[in-house]
């Protein structure tokens, strides 16, 4: 018999045959799905020139996440079918009586407290060195808020950033990704790498430290609590409150 994070035993279970490996190609797959089956349907659907000027519809940009998600899901399903001993027992997929509590409490101290304090001394550090840049943190979420224009729209918003992405991107960055390198190197490598990658793979270079600030909130959770049930909360308390307060400024 062996003990989980939380100190709770559990039943021994076969090793697990996954690793760093199942997650890059998870990571790559997603992504190019992404890339050319989303370039498929704005072609067959004819919004090729409306994608280039950022000008889709928030019902095309959900069906554009589809590929993405389906790689990002697909990949640690997978992996425990597979190779493992499931994603309960492999990835923690569960939560327990406080992490709900957890979960949001850690998410709003981020989201209110710890990314402003970041950003007011990286904005300090670089306004000293006379860099010039958009320093608008919010433009992002903002185009994406502004095109809830109806109770639809808001209600599709919120699935999209407050529900969808929080459960399937913690399945595979602080499930997959962050189990498959801790089993390599460590817990430690395991935080850093897990929340660099999930910083850099949204693609947004101002928002990075943020995301990876996010990123590690989210591993120390999982880390410290050997289950993804206080991450899952984190990030839709954290997700929550920026799409909420942007709703709230567009009215």
């Amino acid at each position: 018999m062996s003990v989980n994070a939380d100190s709770t035993p559990v039943e021994s279970l076969p090793p697990t045959r996954w690793g760093v490996g199942d997650a890059v190609a998870g990571l790559l797959i997603a992504n190019a799905a992404a890339l050319f089956i989303g370039a498929a349907i704005l072609a067959a659907t004819g919004y090729v020139e409306e994608g280039a000027d950022g000008e889709l519809p928030l019902t095309m940009i959900a069906v554009l996440q589809i590929p993405l998600w389906a790689g990002y899901l697909g990949a640690p399903l997978w992996a425990a079918k597979r190779k493992g001993n499931g994603v309960v027992a492999d990835f923690g997929l569960r939560m327990e009586g406080w992490d709900v509590l957890r979960g949001i409490g850690a998410g709003l101290g981020t989201q209110i407290i710890a990314i402003p304090l970041l950003y007011v001394a990286l904005f300090a550090i670089t306004d000293a060195l006379g860099w010039e840049y958009d320093q608008d943190l919010s433009a992002v979420a903002r185009d994406l808020t502004d095109k809830a224009t109806d109770p639809v729209g808001v209600v599709l918003l919120v699935l999209i950033v407050a529900i969808a992405a929080p459960i399937i991107e913690e399945l595979f960055f602080r499930g997959l990704l962050l189990r498959a390198i801790e089993k390599r190197s460590g817990p430690r490598w395991a935080l850093w790498a897990s929340s660099l990658v999930f910083g850099a793979v949204h693609l947004q270079l101002l928002q990075f430290p943020a995301l990876t600030l996010i990123g590690l909130v989210l591993g120390w959770l999982t880390l410290r609590y050997g289950r993804l049930g206080p991450a899952i909360w984190a990030h839709i308390a954290f997700n929550s409150v920026a799409t909420i307060t942007l709703l709230v400024d567009a009215t």
